[in-house]
């Protein structure tokens, strides 16, 4: 075993900047940081190369001194904190007093910084976590952090990022989380020297309207118009919640945002706390969310993680019926009482929820109408075990679910999962060979998102172009979509195929497949017949002959069953006639 031994500086700097700094977007995260706790009301970022070559950002916060400006690039170095018990009761975001430190070691730095009044600034420039030279500057107040050649010495970090439209669209993700969290911050943004992103401060002298206004900037019109505000001021606590309504359900959760003390954070006790409220609604659909939550510093550890997402609190049950309870109140109150399924009070008391979506059924535990021994009709070679010929069509239920008579037996289909699964397989099998199907749209359509929900769709057009898509940026908050799918036939439910794209490529790091299959699976649901879309015979027997012909007719690629059915001998055993088999 070799010998134990002491890093050297340079090597353990490095290691310990890839805890803070992972992509241009965490390094610009530490720096917005630090802009808010020196109480500056305007920044503005400019980058090039994604981050990658230049991330340049400008505040016009309180400043530092010469003898600051050389202290704040050495390790630990910090004015957040003295002692061990100032963590619990930290009211600043820039804590860590490594993010100088950290950025410095895996790029080219220059700060420069001046506080008000002073006759002279102060700039300093480092590589590598070296101090290179340290000098008198412009008195222009307030800070100015320069990185260049971000991950310069570290290589290994620098071929693990993804593609610039990729990078942009977290930079722009962080943008809009500083703008959510501060909603009287003045924020600018270019990138190759092009504005992208621009949030004036809002002044008004109520925070409440002031928040909905910066949420309206940030989610847009279509997407945020008509929440709901839950607000509470209590001594323990201040909430300030904008949600959906019930009928304004989106197909994506990327709109979710939680703040803890203006602090970006991602809790599953308040996402659990969200759904729970909508418990009645279809787990197809997401609200809408924006929250602030304001505790005192002892009442929640955000020392979970080095990135200070996690966030742990010490009265995780009273916070979340805190926060459920208040939402299903809310949408109670905003809907005639016909219209909810469950009190707010009995969700109050319910313990929380896993919303996870639940895995693909096995084809066995779906029906069971297999052939007796004393049938003699035999389902054609290949075909599942449930087409068992003749087969007559009896009706449609609901104008959703078709009813069927085989060999004595009766099944049902739910014509829109059997539709699904459909669509799903022919446009796998396009795929597969290489030759899927696009079809230009007579007029382009438009949808508004986030601009960085719109930077993720983009970063993925290749992939998305393969399937048949395709998206153009439009202005600064949306997307052109000019092609969809050659057996897309729904239009008008563009934004909500957009939407579930969202989630489909929300995870970069999911395997390509995944992520395929899931976008797939998106458009053969939107593009397939719906519920409640009137059938006749004709359409019915063309529906059940294609399911017939599928790999798995069993399921719709998100797992749900496509049928029940009830066999002879099952039906003579429900209704108890003489002879039929034992249970």
């Amino acid at each position: 075993m070799p010998a134990i031994h002491r890093l050297a500086p340079d090597v353990a700097s490095r290691i310990a900047a890839g805890e803070v700094i992972e992509r241009p977007a965490s390094a610009l995260k530490e720096l917005l940081e630090n802009a808010c706790d020196a109480g500056a009301t305007r920044v503005s970022v400019e980058i090039s190369g994604a981050g990658r070559k230049r991330l340049r950002v400008a505040d016009n916060g309180c400043g530092m001194s010469p003898q600051d400006c050389a202290l704040a690039l050495e390790r630990h170095a910090t004015s957040k904190i003295k002692d061990i018990d100032d963590l619990s009761t930290l009211g600043t975001f820039g804590f860590r007093g490594e993010a100088l430190y950290a950025a410095a070691a895996v790029s080219r730095l220059t700060m420069t910084s001046a506080q008000a009044g002073a006759k002279q600034g102060w700039r300093v420039t480092a590589e590598a976590g070296k101090i290179l030279s340290s000098g008198p500057a412009a008195a222009a107040p307030g800070t100015v952090v320069e990185l260049n050649d971000l991950f310069f010495n570290t290589p290994a970090r620098l071929k693990f990022l993804k593609s610039d439209a990729y990078e942009r669209g977290r930079i722009a993700e962080v943008l809009e989380e500083a703008a959510l969290a501060n909603p009287g911050l003045g924020l600018s943004h270019k990138s190759e020297s092009r504005t992208s992103l621009s949030f004036a401060p809002e002044t008004v002298a109520d925070p409440v309207e002031g928040l909905r206004r910066r949420v309206l900037a940030v989610l847009g019109r279509e997407n945020a118009e008509d929440l709901l505000a839950v607000v509470v001021d209590r001594p323990e606590i201040k909430l300030r919640l904008f949600v959906s309504r019930l009928d304004g359900l989106v197909a994506t959760r990327d709109f979710q945002h939680w703040f803890v003390n203006r602090r970006p954070v991602s809790a599953r006790i308040l996402q659990q706390a969200l759904y729970h409220a909508y418990a009645a609604r279809s787990r197809d659909r997401h609200p809408v969310c924006v929250g602030h939550i304001e505790l005192p510093g002892e009442a929640f550890d955000v020392n979970v993680h080095p990135g200070k997402r996690e966030v742990r609190f010490k009265s995780d049950r009273d916070l979340f019926e805190l926060v459920s309870g208040l939402i299903a109140s809310a949408l109670f109150k905003s809907k005639p009482a016909a219209a909810i399924l469950a009190e707010p009070a009995s969700l109050m008391r319910e313990a929380p929820r896993n919303y996870s979506a639940p895995p693909p059924l096995a084809a066995q535990a779906i029906f069971s109408l297999e052939a007796s021994p004393a049938q003699t009709l035999k389902a054609p070679e290949g075909a599942p075990c449930w087409f068992t010929p003749p087969y007559r069509f009896i009706g449609q239920i609901e104008s959703s679910y078709l009813v069927f008579e085989a060999a004595g037996g009766l099944f049902i289909l739910d014509q829109h999962a059997a539709a699904e699964r459909i669509l799903f397989e022919k446009f796998l099998g396009e795929i597969e060979q290489g030759n899927a199907r696009s079809q230009k749209l007579m007029l382009p359509l438009t949808v508004e998102l986030p601009v960085s929900a719109a930077q993720k769709v983009l970063s993925q057009a290749a992939r998305l172009e393969r399937l048949g898509f395709s998206f153009e940026p439009f202005g600064k908050r949306g997307l052109l979509c000019l092609a969809v799918p050659a057996l897309f036939h729904h239009a008008s439910d563009l934004k909500e195929l957009v939407h579930r794209l969202l989630d489909s490529l929300h995870d970069p790091l999911a395997a390509a497949e995944a992520v395929k299959r899931d976008a797939m699976a998106t458009v053969a649901c939107k593009a397939a017949v719906k519920a409640h879309d009137p059938l006749g015979e004709r359409e019915a027997l063309r529906l059940l002959e294609d399911l017939k012909e599928c790999r798995d007719g069993s399921a719709c690629p998100h797992g749900r069953r496509t049928m029940l059915a009830l066999s002879r001998d099952e039906l003579a055993r429900r209704f108890q006639r003489p002879g039929a088999p034992p249970l």
